[in-house]
């Protein structure tokens, strides 16, 4: 008797109306999709996404506060621990780029999202960047104050560490198009790379 075929996961139903949504603000923005739009791709009753999430708004603010909320734990994480400011510098920047890797809709449609002014983000879901950048600041005051970084203004160095992580997945999506991959700048970058590039900007940034 042959061995039993191994069925594939099943998916909830709020986890497709997320997955859905996730690919489609990504894609093209909050205004540039409806809820008919995310029932068709997620499969399900329009209805279902009343019932899990009340509005499109609600969908949203919870494919962006997956993210921040993964990030912000993670980075609270290491901001506590016994590495030193280097290491955690190198950790955070490790770990943004890991779940971004997990979610790669997410820094397109923050991308968009920000350069827009945020309208679409109420307080408590930007409390999350908060949470992230306030983990980000302790890491930065830590070496500061053990002589391992030079001072300087947090939130430029925020922008200069995770600015290309976000700029490279927009090159993605535009090498992604047919015929364009002979490009020179759209040639794939490795996420290795990616980190790596990131962790040494980081270090000749801070260096005292």
């Amino acid at each position: 008797m042959p061995p039993a075929r191994k069925q594939p996961p099943t998916v909830s139903t709020r986890e497709a109306v997320f997955n859905a949504g996730a690919t489609l603000f990504s894609a093209r923005g909050f205004d540039g999709v409806s809820v008919d739009d995310i029932a068709a791709l997620a499969g399900v009753n329009k209805a279902m996404i009343y019932y899990h999430f009340t509005d499109k708004i609600a969908v949203y603010r919870a494919v962006v506060a997956d993210m921040l909320t993964a990030v912000s734990g993670s980075v609270a994480e290491i901001a506590a621990s016994d590495a030193d400011p280097q290491q955690k510098l190198n950790l955070f920047i490790e770990n943004f780029v890991r779940h971004a890797e997990q979610r790669p809709w997410f820094p397109l449609l923050m991308l968009r999202e920000m350069a827009e002014g945020a309208p679409h983000l109420d307080l408590p879901t930007l409390g999350y960047i908060r949470d992230v950048f306030a983990g980000f600041g302790r890491i930065l005051a830590e070496g500061e104050r053990t002589g391992a970084f030079r001072k300087i203004n947090p939130i430029l160095a925020y922008a200069t560490v995770v600015g290309p992580l976000v700029l490279n997945a927009a090159r993605e999506r535009v090498a992604a198009q047919p015929g364009r991959q002979h490009l020179p700048m759209l040639t794939a970058v490795s996420h290795a790379d990616l980190i790596a590039h990131g962790q040494e900007t980081a270090r000749r940034m801070l260096m005292p």
